[in-house]
């Protein structure tokens, strides 16, 4: 599974795929999302949580939002919930190593990498070859040893900041132009409240819906989401250019 920030302008995700298939030709490779914002390490963690229940266990996730590449930064795998995760220690695997059991280890075994390592393409040199190794019947174990400090980021939820009212954020934007936040649905949404109003860009939403079509066209509203969130909608339209906002605006929410 590649979750990385490449896009599909340039020849990144191809060329992790030659090397996966030059070591692990028999390995099967998911694209789960390369469109990830330029260096949104907390976006990338967001849909890894959203995405992670629905691969069986064995599944490897190569995960390369890497701001640091080059730098004296690790190389981690990670073995929680009977998945493995290659990726930089950049914090991206903060809500992985808070489950139980969680491991993690600093990639340090040079033969499990390309000859040649880039200061600048680590998803290609580092973590394509080390997950094909493993696809191939490398154990984890033999990548590196175990470490105690790997980098954590603050928490992904929404924060309190009243007796009815919380902060949230815009996570991720679909194709569509959902705004979908980091506020869960079953706590913000009815029939867990009475009702809720979201201020996101310059508006404010109080509307909510069960299904898009439920609100007339043009028209914002909140609804529960398939990542399990609230989303901020427009019916036929996208409501990130309706608000003029982006990954990471604020959200702030009074629920009632």
């Amino acid at each position: 599974m590649l979750l990385t920030d490449f896009g599909w302008q340039d020849h990144f995700v191809g060329v992790m795929k030659g090397v996966i298939a030059g070591i692990a030709p028999g390995a099967q490779v998911v694209d789960l999302c390369h469109e990830v914002a330029p260096q949104e390490i907390d976006q990338a963690r967001f849909l890894l949580r959203v995405s992670r229940p629905y691969f069986p266990k064995g599944s490897i996730f190569v995960c390369v939002v890497d701001p640091g590449v080059g730098s004296a930064r690790r190389a981690l795998c990670v073995e929680a919930g009977g998945h493995v995760l290659l990726g930089p220690d950049n914090g991206l695997f903060t809500d992985v190593l808070s489950e139980k059991g969680a491991k993690a280890r600093a990639i340090t075994e040079a033969r499990y990498a390309l000859g040649q390592v880039s200061q600048t393409f680590h998803g290609r040199d580092v973590f394509a070859p080390a997950a094909a190794h493993l696809a191939a019947g490398v154990r984890p174990s033999q990548l590196g040893r175990l470490i105690r400090d790997p980098v954590r980021l603050l928490p992904l939820d929404p924060v309190r900041t009243g007796r009815r009212f919380w902060a949230g954020r815009v996570m991720h934007i679909d194709r569509f132009g959902n705004l979908i936040t980091n506020l869960p649905s079953q706590e913000f949404l009815p029939p867990a409240v009475r009702g809720i109003e979201a201020a996101v860009g310059f508006e404010r939403v109080r509307r909510t819906c069960r299904f898009y079509a439920e609100a007339p066209e043009g028209e914002l509203f909140l609804i529960g989401g398939s990542c399990g969130t609230v989303e901020i909608s427009v019916n036929r339209g996208s409501a990130a250019k309706r608000l003029g906002v982006g990954i990471g605006a604020p959200v702030e929410v009074e629920i009632w």
